[in-house]
Formats: C-alpha cells, structure tokens, sequence
C-alpha cells in the first residue's frame, strides 16, 4: 500500500510538472549530451508545427528549418563544454530574433546529463532598443555636428553632458568639460548666483550675455539660450552658447564709425553755416577794414588816428575769426608745403616754453628722427599743436598746479603720427564723442569758446587726416593726429610770372559785385591809383558793359545773383578771348571742389576778402603788366 501511495505522489508530480511547463508561452525543450529533444512543451511543438512527441528524439535544426545547420554559437552546446548557464541570441532567415538560454541539468552524482533550453522571442523587444540606439546616436551626431556649444548641467552646476564644440570653445577635451562646474568657466557671476539661477530656470528658458573663460584664461563673449527639462527625477538645464566675441567686435567698430559720422555731419551742418555766415560777414567787413586803412593814411589828429586803428584792429580781428570758421568749414584750402612735422613741434613747444615752465609743466618729446616730410600747411599744423598744448596746460594747472606733457611723433605705414600725452584730469567717458562738437567745453563760462578743438579737427580733416581722443576721467588725456605722407600736391595754378616786369599805368577796370560797400571801396581805392573804375553789381550786366566798350581787367566776385562770375568768365571767353586773363576774382567765403577746379585749370587768379590795400594793388598791377 505503501509502494503503491508514492508511486500515485510521484505520477502527480511529473503531471504538475508537464502541466506547469505546458502552461508558460516561452519554448521549453529538454536535450541530451547529442542535443537530441527528449522533451518539450506544447509552445515548443506549436512553434515548429508539431505535436511534442513528434519532438521527441530530433535535433533543433530538424524541427525549425529557420535555424542554421548547426546552430551557430548554440548556448546548449556552450553547457556541455563549460558545465554552466549559457545564453545567446539567434537571428532566422526570416527576420526573427530569439534569445536562447541554456541550464545544466545533472543526476544524483552530478554528471552531467543533459540541458534545458528555454527560447523567447525578442525581435520586437531587439527593434525597439535598436530604435533607441539610432535615436540616441542620430541625437549624439546631431549635437556635436551643431555650430554652437550645446552643454547640460544639473542644478548643482555639474557638467551632465556637453558636446565636441562647446569642449573646443572652452580649449579643454570633452573628457575634462565632464569634470567641470559652471563656475569654472563663467565669470560674470558668482558660485551662490549661478546656483540660484539654473535652479530658478523654466522650461520657457532664457536668452541673455555673458563671459567664458577658456583654460588657457583668455575671456570671450558669449549668448546663451537656456531651457530646464525634468530628466527621471533631476531637473536639468540646456545651455546653447554661441561665441560673440567677433560680432561684439564688429558692433563697437560700427559705433565707433557712427560716431565718427554723426561727428562729420555736425561739423559739416556748422560747416554750411560758417560758410554763409562767413559771406554775409565778410562783405561789410571789407567796407569796416578797408575804410578804416584808407582813414589812417591821412592826416588826421592824433586822437581820431587811434581811434580809427582801433576800429581797424577790431576789424582785422573779425576777419582772423572768419578765416578760422572757413577754416572749419573745410572751405580754406591750406597752403600747402613740403613740411617737416617735428621741426613744427619743437618750433610750438619754444613758443610755449615760458609759459610751459612757469605752469610747471614739464615737457618729454619723443619725436622720430628718421620722421619723413610731408605736403602740408605748416601755419595751420602749428595752429593745432599750440591748440591742444594750451588746452593740456590748461587742464593739468587747474587739476593739481603742475603737470607733465609727452609729445611723440612715429610713422606708421604711409601715416605720421603725432601724440600728445597729458596727466591731467582726462576726459570722462561720455565726453570722448563730444570734444570735437562745435561750442562744446566743460569748463566754466567764459573760460572756453568750445571751437578749438573743432577747428583743429576741420583742419585735420582738410589735411585727409584723422585726429581723435583717448584717456578715462582722473587718468589723463591724449590727443593723436594721424596725417598721410604726401610727397608732392598739385597746387592751384595763378597766372604765370614774366622774367621782366614792365610798370603799367592807367587803365580802365570793371568791378562786379552785388555788395555796394564793395563797389565803392574798389573804386576809391583803383581810382586812386590813376585807373578808370566802373562799377556793377550783376553778370549780366557786366557782360553788356564788356560787349560795348574795352576793358583793361576785370574784378568779379565769383557769387553773383543770375549769372555767376565763373558763367561771366565763359561768356567773356566768347566776346573777348583775350580779356580771359585779364580777369581777377573775388572771393568772401567757399573755394567749393568745383570752383577750385576751375581756378586750377583756368589758372584764374583770386584775392579773398577783406582785401589788404597794398596786396590788392599789386596783384592787379601784375596782372596788367604780365598781359598788356
């Protein structure tokens, strides 16, 4: 009874067994040391087409065609050679992945007798970590192909990941930007602040400017872009940063040049105004200088002599004030000579040499002996060094009663360069772009006109060079004027002189001008000198007086209401050809490009206003003696 008990237990084990195995969907199968199926479960024998027992006693690549003959790399044939638990994945022909697992099975003396295999399907489990990995490579290629620096902190400022152009960005190798913290490179903020705000950013990200520093220690200009992303159960934070240190350049250079422009156009606008003003001056005030001559050349008492001079002086005075604005104005070309630039210098810094050791100043030059010349207005050059020096004296006396002033002079390319250094109280930053405004100072009423520097900027400019300003408020100033090196310059062509100079006298001369002041100063003082002087105030009715009777030499203004004077001298070509170079212009105000022009290719002599009587005289005196 007993016997027949155990034997009953042990038929419900072997059922419970074949019941559980037969229950699981993976593919069980029980083999030999042969890999013959001594076993296997109806999802086996369902897989292959058959029934189990039909399984039993063949091999798997007789009952799964799919499978190579042999299984290559079979894990049931690995547990017999190495006695342990083997597994490996098999692809079929028909696209199908398997993962095979193999066990050791041993009897009661523990030899090996035999493995069970047990088979899943993964060829969708396989196509999905396939997708993920082509995602995450297609992502990794995406990044690091990206012409920005892309890097991912954590919230404690950890590098989490970062690509192959924000590693190069920051000199270091992607391997040692993984080590690094925030801080280590930003240097706009502090540790505390970074902190802080990679835990305050949003998904909506933000956008603003800082600094990097390379591992090299070198600063660049960085935009960044941010954006906070949930990752598992950190919050990380996405950083794009693109370098702009070369646009960061580039817009300080379109400032600078903006400003220089807007600084151009300022002059030129009081340019204009200077101009006319200069010509609504410069009319009476020939009448004031040239009366006031003509009164001190006769016998007056003593008391109404100084009182004439003194008008005459005020006078002058004006016209020196005019001759500055056109000067402004780029309107007065400056007489042009091959000019030694430091022989100019010193020849400013001797001038000033009283005046300089009694403020205290003291004076090292610096000035390049190997400097070449160059064509240039040595009086109007000297007028802008005596300019700055006064100025420089001037602030370094009021600043602390003494001072010290470098003069430096070097060539640069095809430039000459000329500096001058004080130790003043400098220039506040936002004054830098308002030195050379017209009527700007920053000293206190009636210490300063504010056209100074202006002036010496139109001269400058008139000379195609650049003058400009450096310096920080209470760390001094310096001026630089950069002038191009010019050999040689085609200069305005007046009337050929003779060898032999013949005296001329009498004559009868046509002045016009529309300035009655004008007319009757030319008259009284021609008429004086025993010439006949007719006077009209148009061109054309010059043109009617030149068409009915002969004339010696003309005096034309060269602005006139209808037609101009340089229109009367085409027309006079007509009806006189000879009277051509007989014609003397005048001038009050603008030697425009096109009237300098024509003068040079005329060869059209000119005098300006206010006239000097005795220069006067004996210009047109040579004008009538060279062509009569």
């Amino acid at each position: 009874m007993k016997d027949s008990k155990k034997a009953k237990e042990a038929r419900v084990t072997e059922v419970d067994k074949s019941t559980i195995l037969n229950s699981i969907t993976e593919l069980v199968a029980y083999q030999d040391r042969e890999l013959r199926i001594m076993w296997a479960n109806k999802a086996a024998a369902s897989a292959a087409g058959k029934t189990p027992q039909q399984l039993i006693g063949k091999h798997c690549y007789e009952i799964w065609p799919q499978r190579t003959t042999p299984c290559v790399g079979c894990p049931l044939a690995k547990v017999f050679k190495s006695g342990k638990p083997e597994s490996g994945e098999i692809s079929t022909p028909d696209g199908r992945v398997w993962l095979i697992s193999g066990y050791p099975v041993r009897d009661e003396k523990d030899n090996l007798v035999g493995a069970i295999e047990i088979t899943v399907e993964i060829t969708e489990r396989k196509k999905a970590e396939e997708a993920r990995t082509n995602e995450a490579v297609r992502r990794r290629v995406l990044i690091d192909q990206s012409r920005d620096g892309i890097v991912i902190l954590n919230q404690n400022g950890k590098v989490y990941e970062a690509n192959r152009k924000f590693a190069d960005m920051l000199g270091y190798s992607t391997k040692e930007v993984l080590q690094l913290h925030i801080w280590d490179w930003d240097t706009r903020w502090t540790k505390e602040q970074l902190i802080g705000m990679l835990r305050d950013v949003s998904e909506v990200g933000d956008h603003f400017e800082t600094c990097h520093r390379r591992k090299d220690g070198t600063i660049y200009d960085v935009e960044i872009s941010t954006n906070g992303a949930k990752f598992g159960r950190q919050k990380l934070v996405f950083c794009v940063c693109r370098d702009i240190t070369e646009r960061k350049k580039a817009e300080a250079e379109r400032r600078e040049l903006e400003r220089k422009a807007q600084i151009i156009d300022r002059l030129a606008s009081v340019g204009e105004m200077a101009s006319g003003i200069a010509h609504e001056i410069n009319n009476p005030l020939t009448g004031v200088v040239g009366f006031s001559e003509i009164l001190m050349a006769k016998d007056l008492p003593d008391d109404i002599r100084e009182e004439v001079k003194i008008i005459y002086d005020g006078a002058k005075r004006v016209a020196d004030i005019v001759k500055r604005l056109l000067t402004f104005a780029r309107q007065h070309k400056p007489e042009r000579t091959y000019t030694d630039i430091n022989g100019i210098i010193e020849g400013t810094l001797t001038l000033k040499k009283y005046s300089l050791e009694t403020s205290n100043i003291e004076v090292i030059t610096s000035l390049d002996a190997e400097l070449p010349c160059t064509m240039a207005d040595a009086g109007q050059l000297q007028q802008v060094f005596m300019n700055i020096i006064v100025n420089a004296e001037t602030e370094m006396k009021k600043a602390h009663g003494r001072g010290k002033l470098t003069v430096k002079t070097e060539r640069t390319g095809n430039k000459i360069r000329i500096s001058f250094a004080d130790d003043g109280p400098g220039i506040a930053k936002e004054n830098l772009e308002k030195v050379f405004d017209p009527f700007f100072t920053t000293r206190e009423g009636g210490e300063g006109t504010g056209l100074g520097l202006s002036l010496s900027h139109g001269i400058i400019a008139e000379h195609k060079g650049t003058m400009y300003a450096e310096g920080e408020e209470g760390k001094g100033a310096t001026f630089i004027i950069e002038l191009p090196i010019i050999d040689e310059e085609r200069q305005l062509g007046l009337a050929e002189p003779t060898d032999e100079i013949k005296e001329v006298s009498g004559g009868r001369i046509l002045v016009v001008d529309d300035e009655p002041t004008i007319l009757a100063f030319l008259k009284k003082v021609l008429g004086g000198e025993g010439y006949d002087v007719e006077t009209v105030s148009s061109g054309g009715e010059a043109l009617k007086r030149i068409g009915s009777g002969e004339y010696s030499l003309i005096l034309s203004d060269i602005k006139l209401p209808g037609l101009s004077g340089i229109e009367l001298y085409d027309e006079i070509g007509k009806v006189a050809p000879s009277l051509q170079k007989r014609v003397i212009f005048i001038t009050g105000d603008v030697i425009a490009a096109d009237t300098e022009e024509f003068l040079n290719r005329a060869k059209a002599p000119y005098v300006t206003k206010p006239f000097d009587i005795a220069g006067l005289k004996k210009e047109v005196s040579r004008i009538l003696t060279v062509n009569m």
